[in-house]
């Protein structure tokens, strides 16, 4: 085993920069969609907060899966689920039994014991909306889902910046190919080969995460509210998510967005600051750098005022929806960071859709 060139060990998904040459063998370009999963391979998945690694794997149509078998056609008896989202809906630290589209599936086969559930993981990390639309219409559509269920609201918000003029394309954020990153200098290159050197890079990252003070991230120049333009156009983006589902034939379930924190709190309050947990507070600095946009108080307003619209939307279009907002709580347990599941969580939201999923399926 060599601790020098990276050759002959494993290092985890978690462990990786994203222009790392680990994590860009898992990604291919997608000329409409910008970045896909490389079909017909596996890789291990984890995530810091998580001890053990999972085994992820991709199917020869890039959708992340339990087998290779999912064809254009469908058999009589078949009923596919499609799940439409980023990296919450994807969750590359779970096993695809663990993950809450792979759990939901399972649920489903016993409410259906007659039919044949096929799930397809549409989810991509890192895709917000506009990705989410090429991606829904042009990669998940093809295969004939029954349903689809959409799960977006967070990747949205990097799309507020106040330093840009804002596009209801996002391609005021997306300036570059999405998923392209500029190759490091070859030092680095060479370094990120290296077991010691990239640990020892983590960790000190680590400890810059667990040590900064909330009251030092820097909140100038971010916005404490969102732009009435960008809740808008969020609203138009879920709608044509619906209206591209409906017209392939597929009904739609619609779920408000979970997260470790509770966005009604004031976290800058003492007492409140005072009762949170070590990852609560860690990921209220993640929350900021995440997204430069806002501040920790227009994050949060920021994800009230989405779910609001995704309820809006499932109201007045008479879809299915889940209040998974309220229906998962805001704790270690169900969470690995500050909005991925762990798998915990993945199995309660699948155990929150399941009622509405089947209520859809049988009407």
């Amino acid at each position: 085993m060599s601790l020098v060139s990276g050759k002959g060990f494993t290092l985890a998904l978690a462990e990786l920069d994203a222009q790392d040459e680990g994590v860009m063998q898992i990604y291919r370009w997608h000329p409409f969609t910008g970045i896909t999963f490389q079909p017909n391979m596996q890789f291990q998945g984890g995530h810091p907060s998580q001890k053990k690694s999972s085994l992820i794997t991709v199917d020869q149509n890039g959708f992340l899966a339990a087998d290779q078998g999912l064809s254009y056609e469908k058999s009589v008896n078949e009923i596919r689920i499609a799940t439409i989202g980023g990296s919450t809906t994807a969750n590359v630290h779970l096993n695809f039994e663990e993950n809450w589209p792979g759990r939901l599936g399972f649920l489903l086969q016993q409410s259906f014991p007659d039919k044949k559930i096929t799930i397809i993981n549409g989810g991509i990390p890192g895709f917000d909306t506009a990705q989410s639309i090429g991606n829904l219409a042009l990669r998940v559509l093809p295969f004939s889902p029954d349903l689809v269920i959409i799960y977006h609201s967070y990747n949205d918000l990097k799309a507020i910046r106040p330093d840009r003029p804002f596009s209801p394309d996002y391609s005021h954020i997306h300036t570059k190919p999405y998923g392209h990153r500029d190759k490091p200098p070859f030092l680095i290159s060479w370094l990120n080969r290296s077991i010691i050197y990239v640990r020892i890079r983590n960790k000190h990252r680590e400890l810059k995460q667990a040590t900064a003070r909330l009251d030092l991230v820097a909140e100038k120049d971010r916005l404490a509210s969102i732009p009435v333009e960008t809740e808008r156009i969020f609203e138009q983006h879920i709608l044509t998510l619906v209206a591209i589902a409906r017209g392939g034939g597929a009904k739609v379930v619609l779920s408000s967005f979970a997260t470790l924190h509770d966005p009604r709190k004031n976290y800058y309050q003492q007492e409140i600051a005072d009762n949170l947990s070590a990852l609560q507070k860690q990921e209220l600095i993640g929350l900021l750098r995440f997204t430069p946009g806002l501040t920790l108080r227009g994050i949060f307003s920021g994800i009230e005022r989405y779910n609001a619209v995704l309820h809006k939307v499932a109201q007045e279009k008479q879809t299915g929806w889940v209040d998974n907002a309220n229906g998962i709580p805001h704790s270690d347990k169900y969470f690995v960071d500050r909005v991925h599941f762990s798998a915990d969580g993945a199995a309660l939201m699948a155990e929150n859709l399941l009622p509405a999923v089947v209520k859809q399926l049988k009407r």
